[in-house]
C-alpha cells in the first residue's frame, strides 16, 4: 500500500466506482516463434507491440484512470524454442517500474531475473528484460504469482485441522468466493485479512508464515487459541488478483477505501462476520491487515488504544528478537481514510494494525521475522486482561 499517494487522488468509493475504464488489456502477443501469453489468473500483459523478431514493446496501465497508485503490475508466459533470444521491452503509463521481474520455470517457484538481464531507465518509466530461452515455456511477473489456486490449497490445508473451520463468507463482484478460516468460539476474537490490494505479494508471503505460527502446534499457540478465536481472511479481492489489477476489484473501488462506505460485496462480507461474533457476545480485541510497500513498516495508532499502547509493546519486543531486520513503526493519528485500520480503530477503540511488507525483501527474512513477529504478538495479547 503506497503510503505516498497523493490524498485527492483517494476519492471516495462511489467517485472511484465511476472512474474511467482503462483500455482492454491484450491476452496474447507474437513475435516469430515467441509467443507472450497472460491467459492464467493474475496475467497482465497490458498493450503489445512487436518492433522485430523476439522484440516485444509493452504498455503497462492501470485498471482505472487516474491511478490509484505506482504499482504497475506485469505477469506472462513466454513460449519458445531452446536457444530463442527475446527482449521484452516494458513501458509504464502514469507509474513506473516498482517491481524487479522475477523468473519461474514452473509458475510455482520464483527467483529475481539477474542484474545483467535487467535494465531500468533512471526515472523508472521503462524497464527492458533479455531472455534466453532455455525450455519452451517460462514465467515472468513482478512478483510471485499467488493466485486463486495458491489460496484454495492453503484453505484446503487448514480445512484438514479438525481443529479448523474454513466458512464461505460470500461472493466477490464476479461470483469468486471469499473464504475465512476459524478457530474455536472464545469471548474474544481477533481479524485478520490479507491481500486488499491485488499485486502486494510480499504482504501475501508475511501473512501466510505469520498465520502458520498462530496456528502451530508450540505451548504459545495453543495457550493463545485457548484465549482468543482467530477468523482469518487470506484473499479479500480474488477478482483484481484474477485480472492482474494494480489497486481495484472489478467495480474500479479500492475494496481498503470501502470501510465506512461500505459499497462492495468484499468489505460487506468481512463486516457481516464481525458484527455476527459481536451480536453472539464477543469481542474484537486486534485487527491486523496485511500489505506490502517499498519497506517495511507498521502503521498503528497513538497510545490510546485498548490495550493501551499495543503496538508499541509488540514492536519493540519484536525488534529485541530482529537485530539485522529493520522495519519501521509509523504511529499516526487517525486519517479520513475509509481504510480498515481506521475503521476499526474509530469504531471499536481497538489497535488496528497495517502490516507493510517491503517489496523486494528477501523471502527468507519475511518468513522468518513474521514467525518472530507472530509469537511477540500473541505474548504481547497474552499479557493483557481479559475482557
Amino acid at each position: 500500500m503506497n503510503h505516498l499517494i497523493p490524498v485527492l487522488l483517494l476519492i471516495s468509493a462511489t467517485l472511484t466506482a465511476c472512474a474511467t475504464p482503462r483500455p482492454v488489456a491484450q491476452d496474447h502477443c507474437q513475435s516469430g516463434n515467441i509467443l507472450l501469453d497472460a491467459h492464467f489468473d493474475g496475467g497482465q500483459l497490458g498493450k503489445c507491440v512487436t518492433s522485430g523478431d523476439g522484440i516485444f514493446d509493452l504498455t503497462l496501465f492501470p485498471e482505472d484512470a487516474p491511478p490509484i497508485n505506482e504499482s504497475p503490475w506485469f505477469a506472462f508466459r513466454v513460449s519458445g524454442r531452446d536457444g530463442d533470444e527475446v527482449i521484452i521491452q516494458m513501458q509504464f503509463e502514469d507509474g513506473y517500474a516498482r517491481y524487479w521481474p522475477k523468473i519461474s520455470h514452473d509458475g510455482k517457484h520464483w527467483t529475481p531475473l539477474p542484474e545483467e538481464q535487467v535494465s531500468r531507465a533512471e526515472n523508472g518509466d521503462s524497464m527492458e528484460v533479455h531472455i534466453e530461452m532455455n525450455q519452451a515455456r517460462i514465467w515472468i511477473a513482478g512478483q510471485e504469482i499467488l493466485n486463486q489456486e495458491f489460496y484454495g490449497q492453503w484453505i484446503d490445508r487448514l480445512e484438514a485441522d479438525p481443529a479448523i473451520d474454513t466458512e464461505w463468507l460470500g461472493k466477490s463482484v464476479e461470483g469468486r468466493p471469499i473464504y475465512m478460516a476459524v478457530t474455536a468460539d472464545r469471548p474474544e476474537f481477533i481479524l485478520m485479512i490479507g491481500r486488499q490490494h491485488p499485486p502486494e505479494v510480499t504482504g501475501a508471503i508475511a501473512m501466510h508464515a505469520f498465520i502458520d505460527t498462530v496456528l502451530g502446534e508450540s505451548d504459545l499457540a495453543r495457550q493463545f487459541r485457548d484465549r482468543f478465536k482467530l477468523g482469518i481472511v487470506p484473499l479479500m479481492t480474488p477478482d483484481g488478483v484474477a485480472a492482474g489489477h494494480w489497486r481495484h476489484n472489478v467495480n474500479g473501488v479500492d475494496v481498503n477505501r470501502d470501510w465506512g462506505p461500505f459499497t462492495q460485496p468484499e468489505s460487506n462480507a468481512v463486516l457481516a462476520w464481525v458484527e455476527k461474533q459481536e451480536s453472539n457476545g464477543r469481542t474484537l480485541r486486534l485487527m491486523l491487515d496485511f500489505h506490502s510497500t517499498f519497506e517495511d513498516l507498521f502503521y498503528t495508532q497513538p497510545v490510546s488504544t485498548d490495550p493501551p499502547d499495543f503496538a508499541s509493546v509488540w514492536l519493540a519486543a519484536s525488534a529485541e528478537r530482529l537485530p539485522d531486520f529493520p522495519f519501521k513503526h509509523e504511529a499516526n493519528p487517525v486519517s479520513d481514510q475509509a481504510n480498515a485500520k481506521n475503521y476499526f480503530y474509530t469504531s471499536r477503540g481497538i489497535p488496528a494494525i497495517t502490516y507493510e511488507s517491503g517489496d523486494e525483501t528477501s523471502r527468507e527474512q519475511l518468513e522468518y521475522s513474521a514467525a518472530i513477529f507472530a509469537e511477540e504478538m500473541m505474548k504481547t495479547m497474552l499479557a493483557t486482561p481479559a475482557d
